[in-house]
């Protein structure tokens, strides 16, 4: 072939005129695939003029750095470019490190000491000499002085004069990157022609749709010298061919042909290989089952010509076998019998009577080269999973709104709108009359804005006008009444998680008729995708994480229009999925809606698409219809954090014709273009339109549709309140299993959120503490019955905990609800079930006035540990702990090392937050176990509440020592660095708006202010000093034949005959047992804590049979299978996952109640026959001690316990993880002292952080295991006082032993913990006896 056309050219040559065969040096080329060669040839021979574009390969993270270098001689305006590749610019922490440039005399030139004439890069890139951290740029463990942080897409150009000959520099990833990080590095002339350029005008076109196609760019195929690009394009073509025969011996014959016949003869392969995979890529899509069913469903409707298309069907049918066989080689018929397939399957499903329309409405972006790389920020979606359109790109789009029609032929485009600027538009949507849009795009000052055009193109204008030069709208959507729900950037609220660089969008209403404006949401991070439903209320999807896992945390909710009934639809309490997008209601059913579903980091604003129904469940898989186009692909609800890399295809903004076929953007495979797409329930994908060089989407079908009702405004705007009235607070999954009687009042408190661009983050409000501000307005009284009605302000994100007659919180709301002024918002119980009809009761509230908010003393305000905390050990603690002490809690003391932020915490904050056990930021995202975080898991409780060395505290102290842990153990409460943005100062500016439009505000300095001077006003706290001797003396207890050695202890049980025995739970899960004789030991001891006290001589008077090990998870889930331990979670986590597991099959059981375990006991004697039960507390020390009287069975409190017991030790450092796939943080690190703050053993390593399988560690001399540690365990004993002579009750019951989390001291044989029988434990199990009658 090459031979044959060089020939000719030759002939070509005979016939121009002499003097221009002399002129002609060069063949002229035939085609594009001769003019590549030819031009490379030149480059290679170097008789092109102008610096050559040198591009690198894809860098990753943890790859060495690689020099890349240019010949810049002659060169004004030097380019660095970054690319973030195809899977999106996710953690893209490109780097030029040592960038230098090189003068004609030999000078180096550091480039960071030059200013860049322009630059582009996101996350205020380019940064100079450091990472976004602040320490030093860092590549595969090297440290470099100089260099140029650029992320990516970047890009920064430098103004060189022609004074340099060279630039060089070392790329790579920055070692903060993570695994999904990946770059192009590109250097050239800025100012200079592409090398595109020097091509022959006639053979452009053709050389840029193939280097398209090829996802490489142009400058890229000609500067590669050789054939190795054109080797590489088609390797990457063929890579997933199954079959590669033809191609490989293709190449092969290749490899001994000339330079020149290798690169045309490749290119020409990569032709071919280019078409057999379009074709591969089509009749992957190719279902004969779907065609059927879609076929026989479409013939349903009347104006299908079923007749007609019954033919095209079958001959799909006959040729569709020979195809797929022979598709790989190379056969030109095959391919032409394949394309044939192809266009008869478009045909046959484009024929869809839904689509006689003929016109839809889709934006169109004109992405060049990039089209086959782009994925959703390039089409008009934001730049991530979090922010909303105001971090999205603003210029330097080429975008419009375009008319598709003749759908099933030549598709025919008309533009509807086109932007005189290159700005971006998003956020499509048609009115339901099918005659005018509304979108968001730029105005004149970088605004973005709501717009509406007629479908004409004409009548353009803006279509929400507020008068405030700092608010930006966007993500709009028409009401049935005229008015429009937008989002807006009023609350100036900042994601905190990023440290505010991305403004938070809330919901708003605007009517265009008077230009009326309010806010309707007041949420702590984006609001997304409002759409109004099939009965008029409007579903949006809203991103919340205060206290839950901000991975996994975007919920689909649903209010009316005027903002009331605020109530979740989906996804609340679930992990799965991670976010749901593009949500839209289908139009034949009350409940269903198709959404798009993603990760939280990785792929951007596309995914999986997914029809859900909230009628048949709400939470995770269970309430999915089906996965399109996959309906019979399981629905797996992994928790993991870039849930959709790797998948394809990708859609996004889906639209339902009805409830069966939808248009969609979607985007098959990594080569692909974005184009529309018809889908449908059947697993048909069909394209109606894609464009090389383009992506498409928000696809709309140009058509009137019902309007939906109306729902009349339900607000009082006069009003400054709002009614709260629960049925029943024992109702639901959050309050399951708590007696009646319980919840004795509510606290309400309500959530401030993080600033713009002002520090926030994990450590926010303290360590392992929150995010937000929690303001705390008051309490209300719960009813006998259960039933509550009170009054809260509007307009303001309301939380409830439900507490005891303590004070103590029972259940964690972890969410917010906002009432609208004068609304009643009414709900059944504590995380009710919404898909139950709920049974309207006379109850106690719904026949009383409601209760006004009872104000904590002092005022409203958020909580700080300085003001409500430091009081109390000022007053009750200092007098012993101050700096005569190990422990300090004086306030005043500042530790000022902490390395973010310039935070400072006090030295006592840091000192007594340790014994506080609380869920941190981010608990997990199902609904808690009511207890889970219950004040009394906190050692500091237990420490004060035994009476520690005599200190009383009032009841004052004990509330507000329980609120603080209820609320997380914040230190600041308050947010600090409130910076500016623009003219505004965000604080006072936040306030002003919220005045203006909403008729309330929040001055949570003043109030802070306020409290400070009402403390001051009380006047000096004088330390008190707790009486001494306090502990009574006790007189020494002894017992005969005891303390005895394990030889002993052997000898007692072979006296008594019994062996070890197995009891069988269920079909291959067994419980081993082993005797523990009859004998009498002194209980107690007079030097520990005062309920451990009088020591006493007891008695077991009969033997029984104790269980080896505790209870294991499998062992109780065969009997309890609905039954989950669930996981521990770690600190300062960006959980990847639901936390480190607590549910593997040999974990011992934690989270029971003794309720279950007693239960359990009673399952299983009823089973065997046996007579099983919980032992008491006596039993069970005496089995613990098996014969010692120290401490431990194994030795003294000071005794290395590695090999004996699991508790608290060195292990238990590595709770405190960082990063974005959370890891132990460095021993080094300088954040790891104040993370890694759980009081332990550091001397110790037992080699387990959690739970360890049971029986593990060395046994007793007994022959028992884990009595000391890995979890504590219930006893069927009362906590009552020693000596146990009394026959006294509680309402409480023992807990014995220790756990993986407690040290030795609080883990002895003799130490008793005690809890509500209801309780269920985060570090509590239990073991089960045998007793013989």
């Amino acid at each position: 072939m090459i031979r044959r056309l060089i020939v000719i050219s030759c002939c070509i040559l005979f016939f121009l005129p002499l003097s221009a065969q002399n002129r002609t040096k060069k063949k002229a080329a035939a085609s594009w695939e001769e003019a590549v060669v030819n031009l490379k040839r030149e480059l290679r021979e170097g008789k092109q003029n102008g610096p050559v574009p040198v591009f690198s390969d894809v860098m990753r993270h943890k790859m060495p750095a690689r020099l890349i270098s240019m010949d810049v001689t002659g060169v004004d305006d030097l380019l660095l470019a970054t690319w973030g590749t195809a899977d999106g610019d996710d953690w893209d922490h490109a780097v030029w490190a040592n960038a230098r440039l090189i003068t004609t005399d030999g000078k180096e030139v550091w480039l960071d000491d030059l200013k860049w004439k322009y630059a582009k890069a996101p996350y205020g890139c380019p940064i100079l000499n450091k990472h976004f951290s602040g320490r030093k740029i860092t590549v595969g463990g090297k440290v470099y002085d100089h260099g140029i942080l650029l992320h990516a897409d970047g890009e920064v150009v430098y103004s060189l004069g022609k004074k340099y000959k060279k630039f060089e520099a070392e790329i790579g990833i920055d070692d903060g990157g993570t695994s999904v990080s990946s770059v192009i590095f590109r250097v050239q002339d800025a100012s200079g022609k592409s090398l595109a350029d020097r091509i022959d005008p006639k053979f452009r076109e053709q050389v840029k749709q193939f280097a398209l196609q090829s996802r490489t760019s142009v400058d890229l195929l000609l500067a590669s010298p050789g054939s190795s690009i054109e080797k590489n394009i088609l390797m990457a073509m063929m890579q997933d061919f199954p079959d590669k025969a033809y191609f490989t011996q293709k190449v092969n014959e290749l490899e001994s042909k000339k330079i020149d016949e290798q690169i045309y003869g490749l290119l020409q392969l990569a032709q071919l290989a280019q078409r057999t995979k379009k074709l591969e890529a089509g009749l992957k899509w190719v279902n004969l089952k779907a065609m059927r069913m879609a076929f026989d469903d479409m013939k349903k409707n009347p104006a299908f010509q079923g007749a007609k298309y019954e033919g095209t069907l079958k001959e799909i049918e006959t040729a569709y076998p020979t195809v797929a066989e022979n598709l790989y080689r190379g056969d030109t018929a095959v391919l032409r019998q394949g394309e044939r397939i192809l266009a008869a399957q478009k045909e046959l499903l484009l024929a869809n009577p839904l689509l006689d329309m003929d016109k839809i409405v889709v934006t169109s972006f004109r992405l060049g080269e990039n089209a086959r790389v782009s994925m959703a920020p390039a089409l008009g979606m934001p730049s991530n999973n979090w922010s909303s359109m105001y971090s999205a790109a603003r210029v330097n789009r080429d975008a419009e709104i375009v008319e598709l029609s003749n759908l099933r032929g030549d598709i025919q485009k008309r533009t509807i709108y086109k932007p005189e600027r290159k700005v971006n538009i998003a956020d499509l949507q048609m009115h339901w009359d099918g005659d005018k849009l509304l979108f968001s795009s730029i105005d004149e000052n970088n605004h973005w804005q709501v717009y509406e055009v007629g479908v004409d193109g004409k009548n353009f204008h803006q279509k929400v006008k507020v008068d405030e030069p700092d608010l930006e709208f966007c993500d709009a959507n028409y009401l049935p009444d005229g008015r429009i729900i937008a989002s807006t950037n009023i609350g100036y609220h900042g994601v905190p998680c990023v440290n505010g660089s991305d403004a938070v969008g809330n919901l708003s209403l605007y009517d265009p008729k008077n230009g009326s404006f309010s806010r309707l949401t007041f949420d702590q991070d984006g609001n997304w995708n409002p759409v109004v439903m099939n009965n008029g209320r409007v579903m949006y999807t809203r991103w919340e994480y205060t206290d839950l896992t901000h991975y996994f945390s975007r919920i689909v909710m649903h209010m009316n229009p005027d903002g009331t009934e605020n109530k979740a639809l989906y996804g609340s309490g679930s992990f799965w999925p991670n976010s749901t997008f593009d949500i839209k209601p289908l139009p034949g059913s009350t409940t269903r809606f198709v959404g798009v579903i993603s990760g939280h980091h990785g792929v951007v604003r596309s995914g999986r698409l997914m029809i859900f129904d909230p009628a048949k469940s709400r939470k995770e898989e269970q309430g999915v219809v089906q996965e399109m186009p996959f309906r019979d692909r399981k629905i797996i609800p992994e928790v993991k954090d870039q849930l959709v890399d790797g998948v394809w295809p990708q859609f996004m903004r889906p639209y339902p014709l009805n409830d069966n076929y939808y248009l969609v953007s979607a985007k098959l495979s990594p080569g692909s273009l974005w184009g529309i797409y018809l889908v449908d329930v059947f697993d048909n994908l069909t394209c109606i339109a894609e464009f090389e060089g383009e992506g498409l989407n928000m696809p709309l079908p140009l058509v009137k549709h019902p309007t939906p009702p109306v729902i009349p405004d339900r607000v009082n705007l006069a009003d400054k309140e709002a009614t709260v009235f629960i049925q029943d607070i024992y109702e639901g999954e959050g309050t399951k299993g708590l007696p009646k009687g319980l919840v004795k009042e509510l606290r309400i408190f309500a959530y401030e959120y993080a600033y713009r661009n002002s520090p926030s983050d994990h450590d926010a409000q303290g360590i392992q503490s929150g995010w937000d501000i929690k303001r705390l307005l008051g309490t209300v009284p719960v009813e006998e019955d259960g039933s509550a009605i009170f009054k809260v302000p509007a307009n303001t994100p309301i939380s409830i905990q439900p507490l005891d007659k303590e004070g103590r919180a029972l259940q964690w709301f972890r969410s917010w609800f906002t009432p609208m002024p004068g609304e009643t918002v009414s709900c059944v119980g504590c995380h009710e079930d919404q898909n139950q009809i709920p049974i309207p009761k006379r109850t106690i509230a719904s026949q009383i006035k409601p209760h006004q908010l009872q104000t904590p003393e002092g005022g409203v305000r958020s909580f700080t540990y300085e003001l409500e905390v430091q009081p109390i050990l000022d007053r009750a603690c200092v007098a012993c702990h101050n700096e005569n002490s190990k422990i300090d809690l004086r306030g005043g003391q500042m530790d000022t090392k902490y390395p973010r932020f310039g935070r400072q915490w006090s030295k006592s904050y840091l000192a007594i937050m340790p014994y506080v056990y609380r869920q941190g930021p981010e608990a997990e995202m199902y609904v808690l176990k009511p207890y889970e975080y219950h004040a009394t898991n906190s050692e500091l409780v237990r420490l004060l509440s035994k009476g520690h060395h005599g200190v009383e505290l009032t009841d004052k102290e004990w509330r507000t020592l329980y609120n603080w842990i209820d609320f997380n153990a914040p230190y600041h409460g308050a947010f600090t660095n409130i910076s500016k943005i623009g003219n505004f100062n965000q604080y006072d500016r936040r306030m002003e708006l919220m005045q203006k439009y909403n008729d309330i505000h929040v001055d949570w300095r003043k109030e802070i202010a306020d409290y400070a001077a009402y403390l001051g006003s009380k006047g000096k706290i004088e330390p008190v000093m707790p009486e001494k001797n306090t502990t009574p003396k006790y007189k020494e207890v002894k017992a005969s034949h005891w303390p005895f050695d394990t030889k002993t202890a052997r000898e007692m049980q072979e006296s008594d005959k019994k062996a070890p025995k197995t009891v069988e739970v269920a079909p291959g899960i067994s419980m081993k047992f082993v005797w523990v004789p009859a004998g009498q030991f002194v209980m107690g001891d007079n030097r520990a804590e005062k309920d451990c006290a009088p020591a006493f001589k007891a008695a077991v008077k009969k033997g029984f049979w104790m269980a080896e090990c505790e209870v294991t998870n499998e062992q109780f889930c065969s009997l309890f299978p609905e039954h989950n331990s669930r996981i521990i979670g770690q600190f300062w986590k960006d959980h990847t996952t639901a936390g480190l597991p607590a549910n593997k099959p040999q974990q011992p059981v934690i989270r029971v109640s003794c309720e279950e375990a007693m239960d359990f006991c009673k399952k299983l004697g009823q089973k065997t026959g046996l007579k099983m039960n919980l032992p008491t507390e006596m039993q069970w020390e005496w089995a613990c001690r098996g014969g010692s009287d120290e401490a431990f069975w194994y030795g003294k409190e000071g005794t290395d316990f590695g090999k004996f017991e699991n508790m608290a030790d060195a292990q238990l450092s590595d709770m405190a993880v960082i990063g974005v796939d959370p890891k132990p943080m460095s021993k080094n690190s300088s954040l790891r002292p104040y993370w890694d703050y759980l009081p332990k053993d550091s001397s110790v390593d037992d080699g387990e952080m959690l739970t360890a399988f049971v029986g593990k560690y060395q046994a007793n001399p007994w022959g028992l295991k884990d009595m000391h540690g890995n979890v504590a365990e219930w006893t069927c004993s009362d906590y009552v006082p020693y000596p146990l002579k009394k026959a006294e009750t509680s309402d409480r019951k023992v807990v014995r032993g220790g756990s993986w989390t407690d040290r030795p001291k609080y883990s002895a044989s003799y130490t008793r913990k005690a809890f509500y029988p209801w309780q269920k434990v985060y570090n509590v199990g239990f073991r089960v006896i045998i007793e013989e009658d």
